[in-house]
Protein backbone atom coordinates (compact mmCIF):
# COMPACT_ATOMS: atom_id res chain seq x y z
CA UNK A 1 0.00 0.00 0.00
CA UNK A 2 2.34 2.86 0.85
CA UNK A 3 4.49 1.70 -2.23
CA UNK A 4 1.11 2.58 -4.45
CA UNK A 5 1.34 6.20 -2.86
CA UNK A 6 4.77 6.67 -3.61
CA UNK A 7 3.64 5.38 -7.57
CA UNK A 8 1.15 8.14 -7.12
CA UNK A 9 3.27 10.55 -5.85
CA UNK A 10 6.18 10.00 -8.69
CA UNK A 11 3.57 10.13 -11.18
CA UNK A 12 2.17 13.05 -9.50
CA UNK A 13 5.36 14.98 -10.07
CA UNK A 14 5.77 13.69 -13.93
CA UNK A 15 2.58 15.07 -14.59
CA UNK A 16 2.64 18.19 -12.98
CA UNK A 17 5.82 18.83 -14.49
CA UNK A 18 5.45 17.71 -18.08
CA UNK A 19 1.82 17.32 -18.45
CA UNK A 20 1.09 20.42 -16.91
CA UNK A 21 3.58 22.93 -18.42
CA UNK A 22 3.32 21.57 -21.75
CA UNK A 23 -0.98 21.82 -22.02
CA UNK A 24 -1.16 24.95 -19.86
CA UNK A 25 1.21 26.81 -22.20
CA UNK A 26 -0.55 25.19 -25.45
CA UNK A 27 -4.19 26.10 -23.87
CA UNK A 28 -2.43 30.11 -23.48
CA UNK A 29 -1.19 29.70 -27.25
CA UNK A 30 -4.49 29.20 -28.26
CA UNK A 31 -5.89 31.98 -27.02
CA UNK A 32 -3.38 34.31 -28.25
CA UNK A 33 -4.05 32.78 -31.82
CA UNK A 34 -8.04 32.87 -31.33
CA UNK A 35 -8.43 36.21 -30.03
CA UNK A 36 -5.86 38.05 -32.50
CA UNK A 37 -3.91 40.04 -29.51
CA UNK A 38 -0.58 42.04 -30.19
CA UNK A 39 2.46 41.10 -30.15
CA UNK A 40 3.42 42.69 -26.49
CA UNK A 41 0.20 41.61 -25.03
CA UNK A 42 0.22 37.86 -26.32
CA UNK A 43 4.35 37.84 -25.05
CA UNK A 44 2.87 38.38 -21.75
CA UNK A 45 0.08 36.36 -21.70
CA UNK A 46 2.72 33.22 -23.13
CA UNK A 47 5.63 33.85 -20.50
CA UNK A 48 4.70 35.69 -17.83
CA UNK A 49 4.32 32.94 -14.81
CA UNK A 50 1.06 31.51 -12.81
CA UNK A 51 -0.87 32.32 -15.53
CA UNK A 52 -1.26 36.50 -14.89
CA UNK A 53 -0.70 37.43 -17.86
CA UNK A 54 -3.66 35.74 -19.20
CA UNK A 55 -5.89 36.37 -16.24
CA UNK A 56 -5.00 39.87 -17.14
CA UNK A 57 -5.68 40.60 -20.85
CA UNK A 58 -8.56 37.83 -21.24
CA UNK A 59 -11.65 38.99 -18.90
CA UNK A 60 -14.09 37.32 -21.25
CA UNK A 61 -15.77 33.91 -19.20
CA UNK A 62 -16.64 31.44 -22.02
CA UNK A 63 -16.41 27.75 -22.10
CA UNK A 64 -12.70 28.41 -23.13
CA UNK A 65 -11.45 29.85 -19.93
CA UNK A 66 -13.56 27.86 -17.91
CA UNK A 67 -11.75 24.86 -19.32
CA UNK A 68 -8.56 26.60 -18.39
CA UNK A 69 -9.86 27.64 -14.76
CA UNK A 70 -10.06 24.14 -14.13
CA UNK A 71 -7.08 22.57 -15.73
CA UNK A 72 -4.88 25.52 -13.70
CA UNK A 73 -6.83 24.06 -10.53
CA UNK A 74 -6.33 20.52 -11.13
CA UNK A 75 -2.58 21.04 -11.93
CA UNK A 76 -2.32 22.86 -8.60
CA UNK A 77 -3.62 19.82 -6.44
CA UNK A 78 -1.25 17.50 -8.98
CA UNK A 79 1.74 20.29 -8.14
CA UNK A 80 0.87 19.62 -4.22
CA UNK A 81 0.97 16.07 -4.43
CA UNK A 82 4.33 16.17 -6.31
CA UNK A 83 5.75 18.49 -3.88
CA UNK A 84 4.80 15.89 -0.95
CA UNK A 85 7.12 13.17 -2.77
CA UNK A 86 9.80 15.95 -2.91
CA UNK A 87 9.59 16.29 0.76
CA UNK A 88 9.69 12.45 1.30
CA UNK A 89 13.21 12.32 -0.67
CA UNK A 90 14.59 15.03 0.94
CA UNK A 91 13.59 14.62 4.26
CA UNK A 92 14.72 10.62 3.84
CA UNK A 93 11.57 9.41 5.32
CA UNK A 94 11.87 5.79 4.85
CA UNK A 95 8.01 4.73 6.95
CA UNK A 96 8.90 0.91 5.04
CA UNK A 97 11.02 -0.41 7.79
CA UNK A 98 8.70 0.86 10.50
CA UNK A 99 5.87 -0.91 9.06
CA UNK A 100 7.50 -3.88 8.12
CA UNK A 101 8.93 -4.59 11.50
CA UNK A 102 12.84 -4.38 9.93
CA UNK A 103 14.91 -3.26 12.84
CA UNK A 104 18.30 -2.01 10.94
CA UNK A 105 21.36 -3.27 12.72
CA UNK A 106 24.57 -1.30 12.70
Amino acid sequence: MFEFMIYILVNAFWLSLIGGTTLLFLMRLYAVVSYGMDIKKSLQILFIPCSIGFYLYIQELNLFTKIYRIMVIFFFVVTVFASLFLFYMHLELDFIYGIQGYTQTI
